[in-house]
């Protein structure tokens, strides 16, 4: 719209100087056209002539006549001309020059002129309204455009939102739209099929977690239970003993592991979707897992809402973050927890040594430890984080290391 204004402008800003240069020409003749005819019925002198017209003889001599002060000069150099011509002088005014011939033998130049500041305002005053008038149909354009556009987006973006939050929680939705040749239900058409495939790749991943989870389940538990077998046995020596002990530590955290893996991975319909838990809840659970050589300060009891998700999977997602603090913290680990409009937000802090700079990118990576760890406990518990539909994030740096465990209000 802006360049067809602008086309329209200079078109008309064309025609207007067109027409009123046209219009000036036109009055410059009929005057020296009424000149000539007072010079058919004989001499003339400047009292029988108007203001701005002179008369010259054929050797250029001024007859009779007056014309503008600033014109004077221009009037004589057309007075030995042959032909009809027009001079424009200062922008404001236009000489007309036409050469005549009396019956009666005379000849010579009659040179008119004409005020040209009336056209040019009227000029200008259309150059100004075609400006604003340009402007407001600009204006007014880009409005129902936008207007326009944001109704025909709309369906788009409703759509566009229920996709999204059918991957996340329902993949049994679909748009099943009418067959129709429209742009809507062609996207509705290729946004059921992603989500066919994405349901699909997660029921792929269910059984394959599910397959793999009843492979290796069964050997922990033989290993695990030959280890404590074996302990209960006795009559080892120390050592053998302690390797035992860590042999059975390391089997029951992998199978805590693998149960943790397939809570996550479970189908969804075949969890309690009205399971939720309490704040106070967890802090009574995590609390044993800290050493009595660490103070744990419980700052959790301003937080009165509950979570959006059973408490089992919850800890799953707290209880890495826990470990952590307590592997790295000096004196004092500090539970805080902040109810938010749809969220609550649960901050596990410690007074260590901080989250090195190289890791905090790769933090929640498989295998990323600053420790010399395996490096699956806080990307397990950002997996099931996100499968109750909340996240983990480390605070800025400063003194110790800080999560923020960001959970779903029920």
């Amino acid at each position: 719209m802006t360049a067809v204004m602008l086309v329209v402008g200079v078109g008309l800003q064309l025609l207007l100087g067109y027409t009123a240069q046209r219009d000036v020409d036109r009055v410059l003749a009929d005057r020296a056209d009424a000149v000539v005819s007072v010079l058919e019925a004989g001499p003339v002198s400047s009292r029988d002539l108007d203001p701005g017209v002179r008369v010259y003889d054929e050797n250029g001599d001024l007859v009779a006549g007056s014309i503008e002060q600033g014109a004077r000069d221009e009037a004589d150099d057309l007075s030995t001309v042959t032909t009809p011509t027009s001079v424009d002088v200062d922008e404001a005014l236009r000489l007309l020059a036409r050469p005549f011939t009396t019956t009666d033998g005379r000849s010579g130049v009659v040179v008119v002129s004409q005020d040209t500041a009336a056209y040019e305002r009227s000029e200008k005053y259309a150059l100004l309204a075609t400006v604003l008038i340009g402007i407001l149909v600009i204006a007014a354009a880009a409005w129902i455009a936008r207007r326009v556009t944001a109704q025909a987006l709309a369906p788009v973006t409703q759509m566009a939102e229920r996709a999204a939050d059918w991957s996340e929680h329902d993949l049994a939705h679909r748009f099943d739209l009418d067959p129709a040749d429209d742009e809507l239900a062609q996207l509705g058409e290729t946004l059921d099929r992603l989500l066919d495939r994405v349901a699909m790749a997660i029921r792929s991943e269910q059984r394959l977690t599910s397959e793999l989870a009843h492979e290796l389940r069964t050997p922990l538990t033989a290993i695990q239970g030959s280890a404590d077998l074996a302990l209960m046995r006795g009559g080892a020596d120390a050592e053998t003993r302690a390797d035992l002990v860590e042999i059975s530590r390391a089997a029951r955290t992998m199978a805590e592991v693998i149960t943790t893996l397939v809570d996550v991975a479970r189908d969804a319909a075949a969890t309690d979707a009205a399971a939720t838990c309490h704040v106070a809840e967890l802090v009574d659970a995590l609390r044993p897992a800290v050493p009595a050589h660490l103070d744990l300060v419980d700052g959790t009891g301003t937080s009165s809402a509950r979570i959006a998700g059973p408490r089992s999977l919850v800890l799953r997602a707290l209880a890495p973050v826990l470990d952590n603090a307590v592997s790295h913290a000096r004196s004092r680990i500090t539970l805080t927890a902040v109810d938010l409009p749809h969220a609550v937000v649960i901050t596990v802090a410690d007074d260590g040594p901080g989250v090195d700079h190289r890791l905090r990118e790769h933090l929640f990576d498989v295998g990323a430890s600053g420790t010399g760890g395996t490096g699956l406990g806080l990307g397990i518990a950002q997996r099931v984080a996100r499968s109750l539909g909340g996240e983990i994030v480390v605070g800025t740096p400063g003194v110790g290391a800080e999560f923020a465990v960001r959970l779903p209000r029920a």
